[in-house]
């Protein structure tokens, strides 16, 4: 079986490319406010700001701290925020598998 990430590991990084549904083209997040929302099998729940790095180029990440991967499984969703106030959330989840790091 292939995992994605790995309990209490604090190296890791979600990463993501947002993208317009219509068009396919990279979304200009400049002003925007990117959040990722996950929950875990057990149905504990996170929110965490992603951050938007420079030069902005659609994507949005967050680094994982001890504790924030849930295993087996993460569930997470991408909200858009833009300068305006209006919200965008992604349409699919993104699933990620979880192991249980050993000792």
């Amino acid at each position: 079986m292939s995992y994605d990430l790995v309990t209490n590991d604090t190296g890791s990084k979600l990463v993501v490319t947002i993208t317009d549904n219509d068009t396919g083209a990279v979304v200009d997040l400049t002003a925007c406010t990117v959040r990722f929302r996950w929950e875990g099998d057990t149905g504990a729940m996170l929110t965490k700001n992603a951050t938007v790095p420079t030069p902005v180029n659609g994507k949005a990440e967050y680094q994982f701290l001890a504790g924030e991967i849930l295993a087996p499984r993460m569930k997470i969703e991408v909200e858009v925020t833009d300068g305006t106030g209006f919200i965008v959330t992604g349409t699919e989840l993104i699933e990620l598998l979880v192991r249980e790091e050993l000792g």
